[in-house]
C-alpha cells in the first residue's frame, strides 16, 4: 500500500515538473505577506504593551507621591499633637484632654489620647474603650512603653498595627515620652487611630482592582494597608521588593508569584521625609493590561483570520494552477497513450464502421483500426484486418451473436456480453472473450478482453466454496444454495423430495479412543458408504462433525426415501476397518418430507434434524419420519425450559420447610429446605416437575445457589426474629459439585447474612459421591471441616462406598422412604434397615427414617434404635412462618 501511494505521488510530481515553480510562486509570495503583517502586527503590540506598562508605572508613582504627602501631613498633625501635650506635661505635670477635642484623626474622628505614668498605669484618656483591664495590665511591658523608658531618644515611635479591642479593625499607636520638670522620664502619651484612615483613599481608576496603598517601615513591615479587591492581607512585602526599596524611592515591575496571591504587580515607592516610614503603592498587571489584552486578543483573530484567508486564496490559486498542469499533463498522456496503448495492451481494440444494405439497414462492420493483440485474437494480423469484413472472420467469431451485439452497441450507444470463440482445434475449453462496443459518431470503438482464465478460476473457486475439504462432498453452503432450488422445482413439477438428516452414532467414542486423525478418516469412508447407499442422482453432502444430509428428488411417495434410508441404515451394521482399527457406528436418520413436512428449505431441514432426535432419544441406529406430536413435546420442553430460565432470573421460588425429631422425645432437631415453584400461570409446582428438567439443563448450577441464599436468609430472619437456632438441611446434587465450587459457594453465604455453619447441613444422594470422587471428596472435607453436617440422602437406592462414607465423615445417614415403607409389612425390611442402623452407628453416624407415616412405623423404628424421624406423620412440609410455629408449639407441648 505504501508503495503504491508513493508511486501514485512521484508520478504526479513527474507530471508537475514543468509548471513546479509557477505553482510554488503562490505559497511563497503569500508566505512573504504573511510574514510582513505579522511582524508589523507583532511590533505594534510590542509598542503598545511598553506604553501601557510605562503608564501604569507613573501612575503608581503618582499615588505613592500622594500617599506620601497625604501621611506626612497627617504623621505632623499628629506628632505635633503629642509634641504639644508633652510640653504641658512638663510644663504643668498635667493636661486637659478636653483642651483636645476638636482635633481629629486623619479619617474625621476625635483622636483617641491616652497618657501613661512612668509606671505604665493609666492616668488619663479621652477613649477608655480602648483599654480593657486586662490590656492596661500589660501596658509596662507593651512595646511602645519600653521603648520610651529604655531608649534615651526623644522620638516618635509608630507602633505596630494591633486589632483594636473594641474590633473595630487594625489601629496603630503613635506615642512620645513624657519628661517632668526635672526632665526625666515622667511617662507615655499616645494617639490610636484606624490604620486605614492613615492610607488615603484606594483610587481603582488608577490602580485598579487588584492594586494596594500601604505604609511599610524600614524592614519591609506593613504599618497601614488599603487594597483594591479583597486578597489575602500580607503581612509583610516580598523579598524582592524590600530589596528594591533599598532606595529611597523608586519603581520596579514584581513578578514570578513573589506576591502571596501568586499575581505579578508594577509597584512604586517614596519615603516619607522626617519620618522611618515608606510608602508603597502597586498596580496589578492583568488589570493594567485589560484593554490591551483584549485588542490584541482582537488583533490576533483579526491577524489569523486574514492569515487564513491569504491561505485559502494561495491554496485555490496554487489549486487551480495544478488543475491546469495536470489538464495539460492529462492531455499529452492521453495523445501518447493512444499512440502506444492499442499496441501495448492484451485486450483486442477495434474501430469497426457499419456497412448499410441498400434498405438502409446494417448488414456488415468493416474494420477501420485494430491492435495486433485484436488481430491475434482473430487468427490474423492487423495489416490484413484493416478494411476486412466480420463477415468474412466469422470461421473464428461467431456471426449471430457478434451482429446482435453490435446492433444494441449502435442503437443503444454501448453495449457488451461474453462470446465464445471456436479455435478451430476442438482441444480443451473453448475460448471466453468479453466485448465492450461504445458508439461514437458513426462508429464503434470495441474492447474485446480474454476472461477464460477467469471463467475456470471463478469455477473452481464455487467448487472450493462448497465442497467439504475432508470429505469431498458439498457442504452445508452447497446445501442452503441447492435445497431452496430442489424444493422450488419438487412444487413446480407435484413431485416429492426428502431430506434425510443422518448422524453418526458412537463416532464420540471413535474419536476418544483412536484420535482425531482416525476420526477424520472415519468420515471418509463413511462419506463413501453413504454415496453407495443412495440413488444415482440423489446428493450427499457433509454439514459438520459427524452429521450428514442426502437430498431426494422426484419422489413419487415417502416409502421411497424409507428405501433409501433403510439402506443407509444397513450399510453401517458391519464394522468399518481403518488404520487405527475397526470402529463399529451406527447411524441415526431423521426424514422430512415437501410438501407435507415443510414448504421450504429451512422448515424442512429443522424437521429432518428434530425426527434425529427423536430416534436419538428412542433407541438410535434407526430411521424415522418427522412426527409433529414429538415436535409439539420438544416445543413445550423449550417452553418449560424458558420458563424456568425466567423463573430464576424473576425469582419466583419459594422455600418449604419440613421438620426432622428425634425418635425418643418427638423434638424438632432440623427441618429440611424444599423448593417449590410458583409458576404465573400454572401454580405451585413440585420439585419432581422441574428438577430434572434443571439438571440436564444444567439450571440447577444457578437454582442452587438461590436455594442456598434463601436459606441462609431465612436461618438470619428468624435469629432476628427472636427464635433459638434450628439446623436447616439443603439438598446438593452432583451438578452441583462437578460444575461450581460448593465450599466458596457457602462460605459466600454464610459471610453475607452473618449465619454460624452449625446452622447449616448439606444433603447428598450417594450418585453424588461416583462424580469426580477425588474432587467431591476435597469438597466436603472443606465444607465439613467448616463446621456444616453432612447427610447422606436417600441410602439405599443407589451404589455408596463404604470405605468412602468412612473416608468423608458424614454426620447422617437419611433411609431412603421405601425401606420405611417396608416396616411392618413383612420380617426382611425390619431386619435390612436393622442393618442399616447397626452400619451407620459402628460408622459414627445417626440414623433419619424417611417417609414416616404410620403409628406403627414409629414405635419399630424407636425399638430399633433409629436416631431420628421424618415424614407425614412428623409433619408435612409448610412455608417458613408456619413451620417455625409449628416447631414452637411442638417444644412447648414437650
Amino acid at each position: 500500500m505504501t508503495a503504491t501511494v508513493l508511486r501514485s505521488w512521484s508520478a504526479v510530481l513527474r507530471a508537475l515538473r514543468p509548471y513546479l515553480l509557477f505553482i510554488l510562486l503562490w505559497p511563497m509570495a503569500g508566505a512573504g505577506v504573511a510574514a510582513a503583517c505579522w511582524f508589523i502586527l507583532l511590533e505594534n503590540l510590542d509598542s503598545e504593551r511598553t506604553a501601557v506598562e510605562q503608564k501604569t508605572l507613573r501612575a503608581t508613582e503618582d499615588a505613592a507621591r500622594n500617599l506620601e504627602q497625604a501621611m506626612k501631613r497627617n504623621l505632623s498633625m499628629v506628632d505635633q499633637v503629642l509634641m504639644l501635650i508633652r510640653l504641658r506635661w512638663q510644663a504643668t505635670g498635667t493636661v486637659r484632654l478636653g483642651d483636645f477635642n476638636s482635633l481629629l484623626d486623619p479619617a474625621g474622628r476625635p483622636l483617641n489620647i491616652s497618657i501613661f505614668g512612668s509606671d505604665g498605669k493609666l492616668r488619663m484618656t479621652n477613649a477608655r474603650d480602648l483599654w480593657p483591664p486586662g490590656l492596661l495590665a500589660r501596658v509596662p511591658t507593651l512595646s511602645f512603653f519600653t521603648t520610651h523608658l529604655l531608649r534615651s531618644a526623644d522620638d516618635l515611635f509608630i507602633g505596630m498595627p494591633q486589632e483594636d479591642s473594641i474590633g473595630t479593625g487594625n489601629a496603630v499607636r503613635l506615642s512620645r515620652k513624657l519628661l517632668n520638670a526635672a526632665a526625666e522620664f515622667d511617662g507615655v502619651v499616645a494617639v490610636s487611630f484606624a490604620t486605614d484612615s492613615l492610607v488615603a483613599d484606594y483610587d481603582e481608576l488608577l490602580l485598579g482592582q487588584r492594586g494596594f496603598l500601604g505604609a511599610v517601615d524600614s524592614a519591609g513591615v506593613i504599618r497601614a494597608f488599603k487594597v483594591g479587591a479583597p486578597f489575602e492581607r500580607m503581612r509583610a512585602l516580598p523579598r524582592s521588593l524590600v530589596q528594591a526599596m533599598a532606595a529611597p524611592q523608586g519603581n520596579a515591575f514584581i513578578g514570578s508569584g513573589d506576591f502571596s496571591d501568586g499575581r505579578n504587580r508594577y509597584v512604586s515607592w517614596k519615603a516619607i521625609d522626617q519620618f522611618p516610614l515608606m510608602v508603597v503603592a502597586g498596580a496589578d498587571q492583568e488589570d493594567a493590561l485589560a484593554l490591551f489584552r483584549a485588542r490584541e486578543r482582537a488583533m490576533y483573530q483579526t491577524g489569523i483570520g486574514a492569515s487564513f484567508a491569504l491561505l485559502l486564496f494561495v491554496l485555490a490559486g496554487m489549486s487551480l494552477s495544478v488543475r491546469l498542469a495536470m489538464h495539460r499533463h492529462r492531455v499529452d498522456l492521453a495523445q501518447d497513450a493512444y499512440r502506444k496503448a492499442t499496441e501495448a495492451s492484451r485486450e483486442g481494440f477495434f474501430i469497426a464502421a457499419p456497412v448499410f444494405g441498400p434498405n438502409g439497414r446494417v448488414i456488415d462492420y468493416i474494420t477501420v483500426d485494430c491492435n495486433e493483440q485484436g488481430a491475434a485474437m482473430s487468427h490474423s494480423t492487423r495489416e490484413r484486418m484493416l478494411g476486412a469484413r466480420l463477415s468474412t472472420v466469422a470461421s473464428t467469431i461467431p456471426l449471430a451473436p457478434a451482429m446482435a451485439l453490435l446492433e444494441r452497441a449502435m442503437a443503444g450507444g454501448s453495449a457488451q456480453g461474453e462470446i465464445e470463440l471456436d479455435d478451430g482445434q476442438g482441444e480443451g475449453p473453448a475460448r471466453q472473450v468479453q466485448v465492450n462496443a461504445v458508439r461514437a459518431g458513426e462508429v464503434l470503438a470495441i474492447t474485446v478482453r480474454d476472461v477464460t482464465m477467469e471463467k475456470a478460476h471463478l469455477i473452481q473457486l464455487e467448487r472450493k466454496n462448497f465442497e467439504d475439504v475432508l470429505t469431498a462432498l458439498p457442504n452445508r453452503a452447497w446445501v442452503a444454495r441447492h435445497l431452496p432450488q430442489a424444493v422450488a422445482r419438487a412444487i413446480d413439477d407435484g413431485t416429492l423430495v426428502a431430506l434425510l438428516f443422518v448422524d453418526l452414532d458412537g463416532f464420540k467414542s471413535v474419536n476418544d479412543t483412536f484420535g482425531h486423525a482416525a476420526g477424520d478418516e472415519l468420515l471418509q469412508v463413511v462419506a463413501k458408504r453413504l454415496k453407495v447407499a443412495v440413488r444415482p442422482g440423489d446428493h450427499v453432502a457433509r454439514i459438520g462433525g459427524d452429521e450428514f444430509i442426502v437430498i431426494l428428488e422426484h419422489l413419487r411417495d415417502s416409502a421411497e426415501a424409507a428405501h433409501v434410508a433403510g439402506r443407509i441404515v444397513q450399510a453401517f451394521h458391519a464394522g468399518i476397518s481403518i488404520g487405527a482399527g475397526t470402529a463399529t457406528i451406527g447411524t441415526s436418520i431423521g426424514i422430512s418430507i415437501c410438501p407435507g413436512d415443510a414448504h421450504d428449505g429451512d422448515a424442512l431441514l429443522r424437521h429432518a434434524d428434530i425426527a434425529m432426535y427423536e430416534v436419538k432419544t428412542s433407541g438410535k441406529n434407526r430411521y424415522k419420519f418427522f412426527d409433529p406430536a414429538f415436535y409439539g413435546v420438544l416445543q413445550q420442553r423449550q417452553l418449560r425450559e424458558s420458563d424456568l430460565r425466567t423463573a430464576i432470573r424473576d425469582g419466583q421460588f419459594v422455600m418449604y420447610y419440613q421438620p426432622r425429631v428425634r425418635t425418643a422425645t418427638m423434638e424438632v432437631c432440623s427441618v429440611e429446605a424444599l423448593v417449590r415453584w410458583n409458576h404465573p400461570t400454572a401454580g405451585t409446582l413440585q420439585p419432581d416437575a422441574f428438577i430434572p428438567l434443571a439438571e440436564e439443563t444444567g439450571l440447577i448450577v444457578a437454582l442452587g445457589e438461590l436455594i442456598v441464599d434463601a436459606v441462609c436468609a431465612q436461618i438470619a430472619a428468624w435469629r432476628r426474629e427472636g427464635y433459638p437456632p434450628l439446623p436447616v438441611s439443603i439438598n446438593v446434587s452432583s451438578r452441583q459439585f462437578n460444575e461450581r465450587d460448593m465450599h466458596a459457594l457457602f462460605v459466600q453465604a454464610l459471610q453475607r447474612h452473618d449465619v454460624a455453619p452449625e446452622c447449616v447441613e448439606i444433603e447428598l444422594t450417594e450418585s453424588t459421591m461416583l462424580h469426580d470422587p477425588g474432587r467431591t471428596a476435597q469438597n466436603l472435607q472443606a465444607i465439613h471441616a467448616m463446621g456444616i453436617k453432612l447427610l447422606v440422602d436417600d441410602f439405599g437406592t443407589g451404589y455408596s462406598s463404604l470405605s468412602m462414607l468412612q473416608q468423608l465423615d458424614f454426620d447422617i445417614l437419611k433411609v431412603d422412604k421405601s425401606f420405611t415403607r417396608r416396616l411392618g409389612v413383612d420380617r426382611q425390611g425390619e431386619i435390612l434397615f436393622s442393618a442399616i442402623i447397626t452400619m451407620a452407628h459402628a460408622l459414627g453416624m445417626k440414623v433419619v427414617a424417611e417417609g414416616v407415616e404410620r403409628r406403627e412405623q414409629v414405635e419399630l423404628l424407636a425399638r430399633l434404635q433409629c436416631d431420628e424421624l421424618q415424614g407425614y406423620y412428623v409433619a408435612r412440609p409448610a412455608d417458613a412462618a408456619r413451620v417455625r410455629s409449628d416447631c414452637m408449639q411442638r417444644a412447648a407441648s414437650l
